[in-house]
């Protein structure tokens, strides 16, 4: 944790906001160049599932062991050595491409291995929210929510850059701004660790105890289970649906950056709007919603729209996501015991990993063998089931409400 003082507490939750402004940023930059990258280089909507399921499946398995590396060394170092480790990585990828030994498998096997380092720094990250906004007299739901309007605004610069910086840039251009990002963050970690207050570290807890918390406490058991099919649609989305839809229609990167940026920009809104009105929401009256938002992104693919008119849906269909992606992170860490947190949020990021990277290599097998058309006629089929389930499951005592009410 970080030093404070009484004229200078806000300082760390300031500085965790920034370094999740900045990470975020490279993440949206990322999710368009790298589908972009394997497009225009390959012009394979497999390859492209597949380099997507490389940057989705190390996730899996560090999320796990990255919860046990932060119990053991503290949350400020696994963040910096992640982030170190990650630009090392981006930045052996920025120099093939100005060598012209960029080939997909080798590219995609980089991907890998910086994956392995994502997982667990955002890990560390949201395990000291909680500590930073106590220090800074913050509402938990405040910090979660702002984190949320963070990545929102992400959302929308990250895609628009990286679609004009590709465009008048170039694919190496793109990635060499990718590599800065990286570096700035690095420095943002830096700052934090060097500032920080050196701490005992409790015993760790075993996965066990955390699932056995999880599993026992049904009002965190199942925000869990009806968030995790929000994550089919999650990565895959911006990894294969939009690139396939790009490349099928013919349409360029500034497009492409245009669409990921539009979400972007209602998931800004809708995290904006939870952070200062949290007690206006209801769990499973966002949970429909961000289902039928799913629905209709999908479906204005499906269509034959205007462009404008696919904007406009797409910013719509992201207000829900970006307020109940911040409900779900302050119940999560709202119902946890501290010395559980790291640990359950690692099982919780696991699921939904496992779940997006599936889904990733499974919808790019689908497009190549059955088209565009019929897979998103199966994904819309698949959230309107959910949007019944939703509706069927609503119960008298609101999960946000409970979990509200107990930590007045």
């Amino acid at each position: 944790m970080l030093l404070l003082t009484k004229s200078a507490n806000k300082t760390p939750w300031k500085l965790i906001l920034t370094t999740e402004a900045f990470s975020s940023l490279a993440n949206q930059f990322m999710q368009i160049l790298l589908p972009w990258y394997i497009l225009s280089t390959t012009g394979s909507i497999l390859w492209t599932g597949i380099v997507g399921f490389c940057s989705l499946l190390p996730n899996v398995f560090s999320s796990l062991f990255g919860a046990q590396v932060i119990d053991r060394f503290g949350r400020s170092k696994v963040m910096f050595g992640c982030e170190v480790s990650q630009l090392i990585l981006i930045g052996a990828i920025t120099a093939l491409v100005f060598a012209g030994q960029d080939a997909p498998w080798l590219v995609g096997g980089l991907i890998f291995a910086s994956s392995v380092f994502d997982a667990p720094g955002q890990l560390a990250r949201t395990a000291l929210s909680p500590t930073f906004s106590r220090y800074a007299d913050v509402p938990l739901s405040k910090t979660s929510g702002m984190i949320e309007a963070f990545d929102g605004v992400m959302s929308v610069a990250g895609p628009l850059l990286c679609g004009l910086v590709i465009a008048y840039m170039g694919l190496l251009g793109a990635w060499v701004v990718c590599t800065a990002f990286c570096v700035v963050i690095v420095i943002l970690c830096l700052l934090m660790f060097t500032n920080r207050k050196p701490r005992v570290l409790r015993p760790s807890v075993s996965f066990k105890e955390a699932f056995s918390n999880m599993w026992g406490d049904e009002i965190l058991k199942e925000t869990v289970l009806f968030t995790l099919p929000t994550f089919l649609l999650g990565q895959a989305w911006e990894l294969v649906l939009l690139p396939s839809y790009i490349y099928e229609k013919g349409f360029d990167s500034v497009y492409f950056g245009l669409l990921g940026g539009a979400f972007g920009l209602g998931a800004f809104g809708g995290a904006l709007f939870f952070a200062a009105a949290a007690k206006r929401f209801t769990f499973f009256t966002l949970l429909s919603v961000n289902y039928a938002g799913y629905l209709l992104s999908v479906l204005v693919l499906l269509l034959n729209l205007p462009k404008a008119a696919v904007l406009a849906a797409t910013v719509f269909c992201g207000v829900p996501f970006g307020a109940f992606g911040a409900m779900v992170i302050s119940i999560i860490l709202l119902r946890t015991p501290e010395a559980l947190r790291s640990k359950t949020l690692g099982l919780f990021a696991t699921a939904s990993y496992t779940v997006e990277s599936v889904c990733v290599l499974g919808m790019a097998c689908c497009i190549h063998w059955a088209g565009l058309y019929v897979t998103l006629c199966a994904v819309s089929g698949i959230f309107a089931i959910l949007i019944l389930i939703s509706l069927l499951g609503r119960k008298h005592n609101d999960f946000w409400t409970v979990v509200t009410a107990k930590n007045k």
